[in-house]
């Protein structure tokens, strides 16, 4: 299974845990445990569709059984994009064009001979902490339907048919989802980066009316209203209304899968407003909302038939509580959050980041990874280790399972992974740690005892024997 997005499917600012792809790997491999189901995202930051077209063709060639995509934020904005700082060309024809031909040797050999003949640009330095948003954001005021907007529509309706038209004559099964953003509790961006245009005072005029519908309880006017502002804001990190029609008509058009990303967003809000309840600020959900947006197509995926009939049912409240995200990450996250919204467009300058004195060993180690003064795995591994130290076995198995997850192709990790996870009571999850083990390391006598023995526990006598024949076999002494 393929994933294909911008920042909001990657994860950020969790990292992989909480990334559509890592949620569904876990998920999928749970409910499916006698199988090897393998979810590889290419989601990153400040993509937007000219990238996943430009990966379609590499995708192909990998014979996926499925493919999500969740997509649109950063059409505006984003690399490539009709507003971007950095975009090639004014249509998506010749960005296309211009994509295509860089693999050929011949264009490479003339790029280097003209930028050998031509003049070095100047190029403007960042300024000092410049965000991402900020360096990326070339136009700072697109009002809803100018020219450059209508522009920016043209461009994902095309890159999205032909990226799902592919897909359709490869005989790839896709999911495509609509899109969620923060309505409620996200004032417009234009207003929060000081733009002043008349686009910018319809957009707050718009939001303040919708929080006053908001106070007096008329929540269906509210809902309208916010979603008004949203698409109103002229500063365009936040994808239009316009793009969910055109995601639910691609999707017809190529005979994709849609997934209702938005209104399942809707249903889980607070009198169906989306805010922060399920996002951190303006596109990327929190723990909470991230499970929701897998869940959507984990629940897409099952009902459509894609990987079968589910071998175990793990109920969705269970899948939350194991969703493969540490304390470490959360706090990491905060720290990341509070850093983008101390730039632009959140503020006018840059405000000092002051994080909190850590309260538990999780928080210090999350301080620590901040501060670049140690790598994730150190820090996931010391604080197993301090579980462990604490006689914390939901916490020890819960982090060394994240360990294992990151780091596949180490034994000693599945081996611990899949004994923690039996001394807790859940064989079959730790069959699919000691199945890779045994793989890793077939000479290695306890990777099939402990195989066995999780074999045993989830009642598969057979092939619980037959682990233990290989043990005897490597080791005919063993008691």
């Amino acid at each position: 299974v393929f994933v294909q997005g911008e920042s909001s499917a990657a994860g950020f600012p969790y990292g992989l845990g909480a990334s559509l792809a890592g949620v569904l790997d876990q998920r999928l491999e749970r409910a499916f445990p006698s199988r090897e189901i393998e979810v590889i995202s290419t989601a990153m930051a400040a993509v937007n569709s000219f990238a996943l077209l430009d990966f379609a063709d590499e995708i192909i060639a990998q014979q996926p059984d499925a493919i999500i995509v969740y997509v649109g934020h950063n059409e505006f904005l984003g690399i490539l994009g009709v507003g971007s700082s950095m975009r090639l060309a004014a249509t998506p024809g010749i960005t296309r064009a211009f994509l295509a031909a860089r693999d050929w040797r011949l264009f490479q050999v003339m790029s280097q001979v003209y930028a050998r003949l031509r003049p070095a640009a100047a190029v403007a330095p960042a300024t000092t902490g410049e965000s991402l948003m900020a360096r990326v954001a070339g136009e700072r005021s697109i009002a809803l339907q100018s020219d450059l907007y209508r522009r920016g529509l043209r461009q994902f309706e095309s890159n999205l048919g032909r990226l799902l038209e592919k897909y359709r004559r490869a005989g790839v099964p896709v999911l495509v989802g609509t899109l969620a953003s923060n309505e409620r509790d996200q004032s417009p961006l234009a207003i929060l980066a000081g733009v002043e245009s008349d686009a910018a005072g319809a957009a707050r005029t718009a939001y303040h009316a919708a929080q006053d519908a908001d106070e007096a309880g008329n929540y269906p006017v509210a809902r309208e209203g916010y979603a008004w502002a949203r698409d109103l804001d002229p500063l365009r990190f936040r994808a239009p209304a316009d793009f969910n029609s055109i995601v639910a008509q691609a999707a017809e058009a190529k005979g994709a899968r849609l997934v209702d990303v938005h209104g399942v967003f809707v249903a889980a809000s607070p009198n169906g407003l989306v805010g922060e309840s399920l996002l951190l600020e303006h596109v990327h959900p929190n723990l909470d909302g991230y499970f929701l947006l897998a869940d959507a197509f984990f629940s897409a995926l099952i009902a459509n038939g894609l990987p079968g009939e589910p071998e175990v049912n793990v109920t969705t409240a269970e899948a939350r509580r194991a969703m493969p995200v540490s304390d470490i990450d959360r706090f990491l996250g905060d720290y990341k959050v509070l850093r983008i919204k101390a730039g632009w467009p959140f503020s006018d300058g840059r405000i000092p980041v002051t994080l909190p004195a850590p309260a538990s060993e999780a928080e210090r180690l999350a301080q620590e990874l901040y501060h670049e003064r140690i790598s994730w795995p150190e820090a996931h591994d010391r604080l197993r280790r301090h579980y462990q130290a604490q006689g914390d076995r939901v916490g020890y198995a819960h982090v060394t399972a994240i360990l294992a997850d990151a780091f596949p192709f180490t034994g000693s990790l599945q081996f611990e992974t899949a004994a923690a996870l039996i001394e807790l009571g859940r064989p079959r999850d730790a069959v699919r740690y000691s199945r890779r083990g045994i793989e890793l390391e077939p000479r290695n006598v306890n990777q099939w005892l402990v195989h066995a023995h999780g074999l045993l526990l989830s009642e598969r006598e057979r092939d619980g024997r037959a682990a233990l024949e290989q043990a005897l076999a490597l080791e005919p002494g063993n008691r």
